[in-house]
């Protein structure tokens, strides 16, 4: 057995804690993206298509009223006999207002079920932002550890760890009392 590790790249490490970085940073904008569609969802259901289903179905009984009254006024008048066309306005109106009806009820049985429905699909999703958030900084201070531990036992920095910080004299020889 040999008596020492053989460490070959640090920098591997390193490059997976960056991608692991990022791989979190997409995610929680996806997660967050998710959210603000569930949100306009929600939102336009309740108001935007219920609104629109209100107008409609007013629109319809308007329109319906109108034509039956063209209807009645076409039968009462002595100088036409084929009432054919009020009856099909009639008839069209009264389909419409029904369909009208249809589209706002199943609006507001969205509405009253959405959270119920969608509730369930994004749990999972919380489970991940609370693991992100909570889990993950904990492994990639694990990972760093594990990255520093590795070069003090290899005898190497790490990469980052070479790059002089802005704005100080690290890795300058002038500054450490060499040769200008």
């Amino acid at each position: 057995m040999a008596d020492q590790a053989k460490v070959t790249s640090i920098e591997a490490l390193e490059d997976f804690r960056s991608a692991l970085l990022r791989y979190r940073d997409r995610t929680v904008q996806a997660l967050d993206d998710v959210g603000g569609e569930i949100k306009r969802t929600r939102d336009w259901l309740a108001y935007d298509r219920r609104m629109f289903w209100e107008a409609e179905v007013r629109r319809g009984q308007r329109r319906l009223e109108q034509a039956e009254a063209e209807l009645m006024t076409s039968r009462f008048s002595a100088l036409k006999d084929d009432h054919s066309v009020q009856q099909l306005a009639v008839k069209k109106a009264r389909r419409m207002l029904e369909e009208a009806e249809a589209k706002l009820r199943a609006v507001r049985k969205w509405s009253r079920d959405f959270d119920g429905v969608v509730e369930p699909a994004a749990r999972p999703l919380e489970a991940l932002r609370e693991r992100l958030s909570h889990e993950f900084p904990k492994a990639v201070a694990s990972l760093e550890q594990m990255i520093h531990a590795l070069a003090d036992y290899s005898g190497r920095l790490p990469a980052r760890a070479t790059a002089p910080k802005a704005g100080t004299d690290e890795g300058n020889p002038a500054s450490e009392g060499g040769p200008a």
